[in-house]
């Protein structure tokens, strides 16, 4: 999985510009992702140090990358933004 993914600082703030059909692909990961790890909180009563930074990347990628709930729920599966942002 490789795409022509350009970084470009600016001041305070980072820009990452990559193609859409590879954003799309990673949201798509992301939600296979995302419920692995709650099929994995629901059926266990402690976290390795290992899961909780796959937990945290988890949350690090929703929170950065503008990724949208489907619909309202704790299991929603994610999209990615319209052209407006919504």
């Amino acid at each position: 999985m490789k795409w022509d993914i350009k970084v470009r600082y600016v001041k305070d703030r980072v820009e990452v510009t990559m193609p859409l059909d590879g954003y799309t692909k990673m949201c798509r990961h992301f939600n296979v992702l995302n419920s692995a790890l709650n099929d994995f909180g629901d059926t266990m009563d402690f976290r390795l140090s290992e899961l909780n930074s796959i937990d945290e990347l988890r949350y690090a990628m929703l929170h950065n990358l503008g990724f949208k709930r489907v619909h309202e729920g704790h299991y929603s599966d994610y999209r990615i933004p319209t052209k407006g942002g919504k």
